[in-house]
């Protein structure tokens, strides 16, 4: 079922794998008709798409996620189901060199303030995390 952010149990999940090397995220991603950000936001009221909030989100983050050797494979818009019948606007893949550097992501001194645009933008997604497979 779509969320917007991971139970405790996923978080600390994902926190405590012993895994140690390279992981890529996948996010299946829905957005919001229209930007709704906080009423004391600059853009609050600005008559934009919620995809339009999200990709500052996900500038910013790609910045972010650089410093820890983080990068973005894929950001791109759904164009058809080849196969099923999803209901998601976007995908992004990520990737990091380890777990650990995701999460240093996640405590970036400006985390805060490029999630205001995740918020506004973002209605719910899924997160796969990823490994490498062997053979």
């Amino acid at each position: 079922m779509p969320a917007y952010q991971p139970t405790a149990d996923q978080f600390r999940a994902f926190r405590d794998d012993p895994h140690d090397g390279p992981i890529a995220q996948v996010n299946l991603l829905k957005f919001r008709v229209k930007a709704e950000y906080a009423a004391e936001h600059p853009l609050h009221g600005a008559d934009e798409p919620g995809s339009a909030a999200y990709a500052r989100y996900v500038d910013a983050f790609g910045v972010a996620a650089a410093e820890v050797g983080g990068t973005c494979l894929l950001h791109g818009t759904t164009e058809r189901y080849f196969i099923g019948r999803g209901d998601w606007d976007a995908v992004l893949v990520m990737h990091f060199p380890n777990r650990s550097a995701f999460i240093e992501t996640l405590n970036h001194p400006d985390y805060q303030a490029m999630h205001q645009h995740r918020d506004a933008g973002l209605l719910c997604q899924e997160l796969i995390t990823t490994r490498p497979t062997d053979g």
